[in-house]
């Protein structure tokens, strides 16, 4: 159990939004490419196989290991659980703050096993949902989840 945070990307993105997904993950490349972990002092994110490929994909080096795939049908949830030995959320916030950017009607930050009102004041998040829970929580998710552990599991 725990407190798990993070965004959902609803509707889903289609080939319309692909140029845009592009330039959305150029400027976390651009933002994260030279920062590092503050406990470790490792690169903070990692980018695991070759962009532009099936299973490619930024890992944050961060709490639970949020990712984002370079495959833009993949995009559909950035999360983590809150975990002690990180601060995750700052991470998790400002992805979320450039994803709106990019997607303002399609992503949306929720909270679970915590008050969303008490972390929506605590770290000032705009437009986040109200009630507790993932904002949405569809099977097609689960399987495009699986998919990329396992595809992560054979670049390890």
């Amino acid at each position: 159990m725990g407190v798990e945070c993070g965004f959902d990307v609803y509707p889903p993105l289609g080939p319309d939004d692909q140029g845009v997904y592009k330039a959305f993950l150029e400027e976390i490349t651009q933002k994260y490419k030279q920062a590092v972990h503050p406990n470790t002092g490792e690169p903070l994110i990692k980018i695991v196989g070759t962009p532009g490929t099936k299973n490619a994909y930024i890992n944050f080096a961060v709490g639970e290991g949020p990712f984002l795939p370079y495959n833009h049908e993949y995009f559909m949830r950035f999360e983590s659980k809150l975990v002690r030995r990180d601060s995750v959320m700052p991470y998790l916030k400002e992805v979320y703050l450039i994803a709106r950017q990019y997607f303002p009607d399609k992503v949306q930050f929720w909270v679970s096993g915590a008050s969303p009102t008490l972390i929506q004041i605590m770290e000032r998040i705009p437009d986040m949902m109200t009630e507790e829970g993932p904002a949405h929580m569809r099977e097609e998710y689960y399987k495009v989840r699986d998919e990329l552990w396992r595809l992560k599991g054979k670049d390890e």
